[in-house]
């Protein structure tokens, strides 16, 4: 037989199903925590996630009217080494509270417009903490059921190579309930503890600014009350987008955490932009649906703007929650760069598209690549926005510079110090640099106040300097010395100008030199 020919192998009715139960080991809890995730911090996300899930089933329950706002209180205490969030969503039955609690990946929520439906997001803290507890009280019901996880036990378990048992065995090991550790005059509530916090690096995870900074990039809160754009943008996406009902208090604050727009922002240091106007977008998908929409803010693209701004980047969300991070779409931008010079978001909305299991990006398939296509003609609309924002920027730039050697130059004939020759060269590099004025001013970059700036400054410069021209007149220092000294001091102070690093300078020390003679 030819080794080219493919080998054909006979499938008949002896293939049966495996009869023996499949082992799962107790690896399988590491991988579901602490190796889920690359940013500690997403531990916030995830039990917010549950948290914003759980107070919409209380809203449509009835738990919460519509007008009450779901509410979750995080409260730090780096001393003592303890997290806790609290919210007043549902809570959980004290008669399933066991079940749900240690069932892993059979989430209810699965085919539910919910956030969170893998059911792992629970176990994120296991690898932060030395113990991890649940705490919750359903409605109706006035006891505290309670379940710890015993964090140090666990690590010292999956250490061990003498440990035989399966999954089950270990969360026996490691777990333990209480269904009854108080009573509490509340209606219902749900809370994670999270004790004996492990220090990381900067130690971000009791680290309250940290915390917020995070929280009001990625968590479902509402804009800021500083923001002006704030209503137009909720009114637009209103009937699309559930854009902010969970108030999120962090450590003791009365004021919740707020996204992170404001009419002006800090581009990078010591260079302030300002948000002028918002535009809309939607993505169309199959069958007329609405795959995604979204909305960009426009300033004044001055650059790149810094991460402290909070705001940088066209960022991806679902159930109003950020997927991944600022850059998740910067390959669509004409250059990578020009993502981080936008400021807006995208609210996916097609149920077939998912956020993968630790929500650094989306599940690939079919319908996303299909939004990542529609979203492209946006993203290069951008990269021409802010590919003509450089180009503007560069032009007025360099009239502004062409205009600070005019006006040296001016200032410069003024004195009355230069020899001929030394004028003669001036006066050619100052003719150059109007031309160079002229030629920006009228640049199809500019927008017309642009223009209109620049020709007045360009009328008003070359009045001076072609007045400059028709006067001959020496300094009155020079004008009492003989021809030959004249000389002399004129090449001297041509040397000053020639060899001196800081033009302002060198004439600053030119008019000293005059004072003297």
């Amino acid at each position: 037989m030819s080794s080219s020919q493919p080998v054909l192998v006979a499938i008949n009715s002896n293939w049966k199903c495996i009869a023996e139960s499949p082992v799962i080991g107790k690896d399988v809890l590491e991988l579901l925590s602490s190796s889920m995730y690359v940013n500690p911090l997403s531990i916030y996300r995830e039990y917010i996630q549950n948290s914003a899930d759980s107070i919409e089933e209380a809203v449509a329950l009835g738990l919460l009217s519509k007008r009450e706002k779901g509410r979750v209180e995080i409260y730090l205490d780096p001393d003592r080494r303890v997290v806790r969030i609290r919210d007043n969503g549902t809570g959980i039955s004290k008669s399933i509270f066991t079940k749900t609690l240690v069932a892993l990946g059979a989430s209810r929520k699965r085919g539910t417009k919910a956030r969170g439906f893998r059911g792992v997001g629970r176990l994120a803290g296991l690898g932060y903490c030395q113990e991890l507890i649940f705490r919750s009280q359903f409605d109706g019901e006035r006891e505290i059921s309670e379940m710890r996880w015993d964090c140090r036990r666990l690590k010292s378990i999956l250490r061990d190579p003498n440990f035989s048992g399966e999954l089950e065995d270990l969360i026996r090991e490691i777990v333990r309930v209480h269904p009854s550790v108080g009573r509490e005059t509340g209606d219902h509530f749900f809370e994670v503890e999270l004790s004996g916090i492990v220090r990381h690096g900067d130690d971000r995870l009791v680290n309250c600014k940290q915390i917020g900074e995070y929280l009001s990039q990625v968590a479902p809160v509402p804009f800021s009350p500083e923001f002006r754009f704030s209503k137009q943008i909720e009114d637009a996406m209103r009937d699309k987008v559930d854009l902010g009902t969970l108030l999120v208090y962090l450590d003791g604050d009365k004021r919740p955490l707020f996204r992170p727009y404001r009419d002006e922002f800090e581009a990078r240091k010591s260079v302030h932009d300002r948000f002028v106007d918002v535009r809309f977008f939607d993505i169309q998908g199959e069958n007329n649906s609405l795959a995604a929409t979204g909305w960009v803010l426009d300033h004044g693209y001055l650059g790149a703007i810094d991460n402290a701004a909070l705001i940088k980047g066209l960022r991806l969300r679902s159930g109003n929650m950020q997927v991944g991070e600022a850059d998740v779409l910067d390959h669509l931008f004409l250059e990578p760069r020009f993502n981080s010079w936008v400021v807006g978001e995208v609210h996916v909305l097609d149920p077939r598209i998912l956020p993968n299991g630790r929500r650094d990006h989306f599940e690939q398939s079919v319908p996303f690549n299909n939004l990542l296509g529609e979203l492209g003609p946006t993203a290069q609309d951008l990269s021409r926005r802010c590919r003509h924002s450089s180009i503007r920027r560069n032009v007025l730039r360099q009239f502004d510079i062409s205009l600070q050697r005019v006006s040296h130059n001016l200032s410069v004939i003024r004195q009355g110090v230069m020899g001929a020759r030394e004028r003669k060269r001036v006066e050619k590099e100052t003719g150059e640099d109007l031309k160079r004025m002229d030629k920006a001013s009228s640049s199809s970059a500019l927008n017309q106040p642009d223009q209109t700036r620049l020709l007045t400054s360009l009328r008003s410069i070359n009045r001076r300097w072609q007045k400059a021209l028709c006067s001959r007149s020496s300094h009155r220092a020079l004008a009492r010395m003989g021809d030959k000294e004249r000389r002399v001091i004129e090449r001297v102070f041509a040397l000053v100008y020639d060899f001196s690093p800081n033009k302002q300078s060198a004439k600053l020390l030119v008019d000293r030199i005059l004072e003297r003679l």
